[in-house]
Order: structure tokens, then sequence, then C-alpha cells
């Protein structure tokens, strides 16, 4: 079977908030004051009572790119505050202690648009993690933000992340009592040690300080080839290998020749990726079958190496969905809706999903060995109607607002996927009447 996994890596499950109000205030002589500054509020609360999470750290990250832009503290009424000369497509990561991180695991978080001059605000609900855990928290020396934050655990082989903010400091809560090697990774820097931290239930928290060097570091270079009619502008961005999160610097895009060159690699694992950005096209899941492994590539010191990307059409769906070019969810026409999409060439069958503003599955997608979750539709069917199978774990909610998102399989049979493509990271955003 064909694991899916690889095609959502980019997926970005979807949601906006209204976009803001410019005021223009005149003074006696009508003259017009100065654009106030961009103000972005997110509110977050507790998902069994509503009540206000102080203390949560929310980062704030380029939807367009996946790179950290800022990190804030929530205040005592729930809210962290971020202003400055800000517009464009934003989403948030938040963690707090005894919570459970929003988005959780890999789910991809939600986007939202801003409007240079305005106030954006958006409410999040996070629910309570049952169990003690640790925290470690600490700074980036010299002072620096945007660096990608990693404590590693041989003894639970898994990784937790984070970013520094603009003072430096990070922290990572709701960590295992457990062994950890802390480094910070950022493009043109290297870490010049790699404290070790032991969390036990006698000493639960833990605070160090990570100084980095400035490098000229490794480069990689490669070609992107086009499954299509047309070629275009592209992204190329390079992950960490674990949590699949964007290095901050470590993202480019392609020339008129297709080629293109990430320079400044500090020395680390990571996973090289293809169109992020919401431009018509998605990394190939074939290629990417066909060549395992091709998307890993390491560097232990100064280096140079080369990969190749192919990336394909996505798939165009009608509606409901925002604009191509805003990140404004669209108002469904009935809280049942009917998904539309164009036809994609040599499809079997369809594969839909919808989840909601806080990347949780409401219907349809892959259950975690790859087999679909809802009643086969057919290679003709260019719609459908919500939950038209009965197999929706809930039903949407008035006012709330969701992403869908549709996937193309080349094999009819039940439980084998093998997709040709999926629908754009940036679409698909509806509000439910």
């Amino acid at each position: 079977m064909k694991h899916f996994k690889y095609i959502k890596l980019n997926a970005f499950f979807a949601l906006v908030i209204l976009v803001s109000m410019i005021s223009f205030q005149c003074s006696d002589d009508n003259s017009t004051e100065p654009t106030p500054p961009t103000t972005i509020r997110i509110v977050v609360k507790s998902a069994a009572d509503s009540s206000a999470i102080s203390g949560a750290n929310v980062v704030l990250y380029n939807a367009n790119s996946g790179e950290s832009i800022s990190r804030e503290f929530s205040a005592s009424d729930g809210i962290a505050t971020f202003q400055a000369s800000l517009s464009g497509n934003f989403y948030v990561r938040i963690s707090a202690q005894s919570f459970k991180e929003l988005p959780e695991g890999s789910v991809s978080p939600v986007p939202f648009s801003v409007s240079s001059g305005g106030t954006t605000t958006q409410t999040y609900y996070m629910n309570a993690l049952p169990g003690t855990f640790g925290k470690i928290d600490g700074t980036v020396n010299p002072h620096l933000s945007g660096f990608l934050i990693v404590a590693t655990s041989s003894g639970l082989n898994t990784e937790y992340h984070t970013y520094s903010g603009p003072d430096g400091y990070f922290v990572l809560f709701n960590v295992p009592f457990n062994t950890y090697n802390l480094d910070a990774i950022k493009s043109g820097y290297q870490s010049t040690n790699q404290p070790q931290v032991t969390l036990a239930s006698g000493s639960a928290s833990a605070t160090v300080e990570i100084n980095v060097n400035q490098i000229t570091g490794s480069t990689l270079t490669g070609k992107v080839t086009f499954l299509a009619s047309q070629n275009a502008i592209v992204d190329i961005s390079l992950l960490d290998k674990i949590s699949y999160s964007v290095v901050n610097g470590l993202t480019t895009v392609i020339d008129t020749s297709r080629n293109y060159s990430i320079n400044n690699i500090p020395a680390g694992e990571y996973v090289a990726w293809a169109s992020y950005e919401n431009d018509g096209y998605v990394m190939d899941p074939d290629w990417i079958y066909k060549n395992p492994g091709a998307l890993f590539v390491s560097f232990a010191g100064d280096s140079s190496k080369v990969r190749d990307f192919s990336v394909t059409d996505a798939i165009t769906i009608i509606s409901p969905t925002n604009p191509p070019a805003e990140i404004i969810p669209a108002l469904a026409d009935s809280s049942i809706p009917t998904f539309s999409w164009n036809a994609y060439p040599q499809t079997k069958e369809y594969i839909i999903e919808v989840r909601d503003i806080n990347g949780n599955l409401v219907w349809g997608g892959f259950k975690p060995n790859g087999e679909i979750r809802h009643t086969q539709i057919p290679k003709e069917w260019t719609s459908v109607e919500f939950n038209f199978d009965g197999s929706a774990l809930s039903p949407l909610q008035s006012g709330s607002i969701y992403q869908w998102r549709l996937y193309s399989d080349d094999d009819a049979a039940a439980g084998v996927q093998t997709l040709l493509s999926a629908s754009e990271d940036l679409m698909g955003l509806f509000i439910a009447p």
C-alpha cells in the first residue's frame, strides 16, 4: 500500500478569521493620521469551561513559508498580543503546561489572513492533558529569535520542539520525565554546546542556555520537474527531520531555469520539500513512492548536496472555498454543504477530508493504517454532499470555520491508495451558516 502521509506534510488545515477594519481619524485641519500598527490577538481558553489560560506560549508563523516570526505568552486574560507592521497569511502554534498542544501531533496549523494596520482576533480552545510532566526553558545566546529548539531523548526516541522569541527565550511544556539533549537550529548558525538536562519527579523543570556561532554552512541545490503543461515558480524548504518544522532561513524559490539553491545550512538531518505556497502545485506522490528516502538529506559539516523534485498540478476545488488569492473563508450555502471540484485526470476514486478550526477530523480522510474512512467516491463524481455516507464524526457547527481537502487515487480497490494529487494547501476554507 502506498502511504498517503507525504502528500499531507504541507497540508495546512485551515481557518481564517475576519480581517480588520482600518480606521482613519481626521484632525481639525483634515490631515490623515498615520496608519496604526497591525495587531494580532490570540485568545487562549480551556475547552472544559472556557476559562482563560495564562502563560501559554504562542508562536506566530508565516503561513506561506512555515517560518516563525515572533513569540508571546498569553496574559492573565488568556490573550497573547502581537503588534508590528505585518500583513499576509499567518498561523500559530500554542502550548501550555497541563494542556495538549494546538494543533496536536502532526496536524497542520490553520492559517488566517491579516491586513496591514488592522486588528485580527482568533480564539483557540485547549484540552487538558492528563498526567504530570516537566518543563524546559532557556535562552539562545546571543539573544536571537527564530531558532528551532529541539529536545531529543534517546530513551524515548522522540523530540520536542519550539522556537525562540525575539529575546532569545524559549519554553517547552509537558515534557515527560527523562534525559534530553537540546539544540538550536537556524540558517547561518551552529550551536557550540548541546546542553543535557534530566527531568525527574523531584525536579520537574530545567533552565538552559544554548550558545550559537555564525557559520558558512552547507549548500543544497537541485532542479524541479513539472508534471504539468505549464511551469511556475515554486518554493523549496528544509524541515527538521523529526518534527517536520521548517528551519528559519532554509527556504528559497526556483529560478526561471527551475533550479534552486539553499545556503548556510547547519549540520543536521532534514526533510527537503517543494511547493509549500498556494501556487497550483503539490509534490508528486508517485515520485515520492518511486524514490524512497529522496526527501531526506543530512549534513555533517560544510558540504554540498543535490536533491531534485517533481511536482504536479493540484486538484482544483470549486465550492465552498476561499478565493485563490485570499485566506478568507466562504460562507457555505447550507449546514450540509455540497463540495464540488473539477475532475482530475486518471483518477479512479476520490478521497475527501473535512477538519475543524483546531485541525480535528470531522469527516472522511484516512485511518492510521491508510484506509479511507468514508464510502467510495467514484471517479465520475465531481461533487458530494457533506456526510453523504453517514460516517461523519460530528455535524458542522453554525458559525464555525472548516477546511475541506480532496485527494485523487489511481487505484479504486478498497483499502488501497495510489495517490495522484491533492487540492491546494490554502484552499477549501468555509464557514458553516
